[in-house]
């Protein structure tokens, strides 16, 4: 009875509440992403992900920072525009589109307003985008460092006063040197200070009404966090613990979001059922408000879907690498499995894990494991980012005039593809450039004018070593 009550609320859509106005500070840092892979450190945990894992991307998102305003029409960048004028610079013929921008491809057009997506049969609204955490404690590739703590602090804040309601998070994220869910920690202790802490509230004599709002949009904030299928949790109780343990380290009695960090049907399918019966076994037992899967491909999500429906425990949502550098989901049937069986789609690394800010380049490649791994596809960067950037000197901000920048066309895009992406942010300025690809869309003709340069760029980044077919 309690499902069959959520179950018309599966694919409403609740209208955001904005937040006030939210003025950009000066920090060092540009946009960048942050992702669905586990840290290689010196504990079990990063020892047995290893390097390899870093070639995998990750990401997360937000929410905006006003009301909702609609951008100017671009007519004047369209497909075949920018086509002719790559055919014209390389002396070929123009094209018009190929088999990645085609019929596979979403484009959801601009309703006016912002709105939530409810998932998991009514259990949970979220904003349109997230914040993802994984730079929130990981030194090997985020270089975290805890006296940056109070920033991390005020990012926090500052994203629960702009209206975004989705965090994520992993029990992996900030392992090793003692900083074990040191990403889940800092999450729980901002999520508590956060009303006290909050920029509206003041001493006023409103003071009592923000803080009674404050306390509202502390009590819509989703945590969502992964739980990793290491080696020694091979049975249901183990999973079950490991959402005990999260929700310790959040100080919450409940998560909202549980989520099974990526599936083991590739190497110990015996594995990957306990993991199924043990993320059931803490929806059932109330650890979990909704259960949410990572990193799994079509054929791998409709085996666990069958197996969630006989027990009756609906999957609220995926997440997958998705990016311009990474459109798998839309080659593979991911997207169209998610459609069919009802899970939002959430987009890890949006941004490429900062190949898509526009910062980096084959004289200025990412620092550290990042520079490495994607050094093959920094020289097919130039064209692709002229594109993103012709269009953002069109997208400009209507209140200011400043262009869009190239990561903020990045996470556009991804909400036009009808998902919910999740950049991470660890500075103010990055967490205020990625609130300003709300408030709009991209037209489907920049989309397909993205999709297309995506294309002519012929690199993509790497898949994560543990994604499922």
């Amino acid at each position: 009875a309690r499902r069959s009550a959520r179950a018309g609320a599966a694919r409403r859509a609740a209208t955001v509440r904005a937040g006030a106005d939210v003025s950009p500070d000066v920090d060092d840092d540009s946009t960048r992403s942050r992702r669905d892979d586990p840290d290689a450190s010196p504990s079990r945990r990063g020892l047995l992900l290893g390097a390899g894992g870093l070639a995998v991307a990750t990401t997360p998102g937000l929410i905006l920072p006003g009301r909702a305003s609609a951008s100017p029409a671009s007519s004047r960048v369209t497909l075949a525009a920018l086509n002719q004028k790559r055919s014209v610079e390389s002396g070929g013929t123009a094209s018009t589109g190929s088999s990645a921008s085609s019929s596979k491809s979403r484009y959801v057009a601009w309703s006016g307003s912002e709105r939530n997506t409810v998932v998991g049969d009514g259990a949970l609204s979220l904003s349109p985008m997230g914040v993802g955490t994984w730079s929130w404690g990981n030194q090997f590739v985020w270089g975290y460092d805890e006296s940056n703590d109070p920033v991390l602090e005020r990012v926090f804040d500052r994203a629960v006063d702009a209206g975004v309601n989705l965090f994520d998070t992993a029990d992996s994220y900030g392992t090793g040197n003692g900083l074990d869910g040191r990403s889940e920690v800092l999450l729980g202790e901002f999520l508590r200070r956060y009303p006290e802490k909050s920029e509206r509230f003041s001493s006023s004599s409103a003071g009592d009404r923000q803080e009674a709002e404050a306390l509202r949009r502390r009590s819509e904030v989703n945590v969502a966090s992964k739980f990793a299928p290491y080696p020694w949790r091979v049975t249901p109780g183990s999973i079950t613990n490991a959402a005990k343990e999260s929700a310790a380290r959040l100080g919450v009695d409940q998560i909202q979001l549980g989520q099974l960090h990526w599936s083991t049907g590739n190497y110990q399918p015996l594995q990957e059922r306990a993991l199924w019966a043990g993320i059931a076994d803490a929806y059932d037992q109330g650890i979990i408000k909704a259960v949410g899967l990572s990193n799994y491909g079509p054929k791998q999500l409709k085996r666990v879907a069958a197996y969630m429906k006989r027990r009756d425990v609906p999957i609220a949502t995926l997440q997958v690498q998705y990016h311009l550098l990474s459109r798998f989901p839309e080659t593979n049937g991911t997207r169209e499995t998610c459609d069919e069986l009802g899970i939002r789609l959430i987009a890890y690394s949006p941004l490429g894990l900062g190949l898509l800010t526009g910062k980096y380049s084959t004289t200025n490649p990412p620092p550290g494991l990042r520079g490495f791994a994607y050094k093959d596809v920094l020289p097919a960067l130039p064209e692709l980012l002229g594109t993103m950037k012709e269009i953002g000197d069109i997208r400009r901000d209507p209140k200011t005039g400043v262009p869009k920048t190239p990561a903020q066309i990045a996470l556009n895009w991804c909400l036009c593809k009808d998902t919910t992406p999740i950049p991470g942010a660890k500075t103010l300025k990055q967490l205020d450039e990625n609130l300003g690809a709300l408030g709009w869309r991209l037209s489907e003709s920049e989309v397909a004018a993205l999709d297309d340069a995506a294309v002519k760029a012929g690199k993509s980044t790497s898949q994560n070593i543990f994604q499922t077919g």
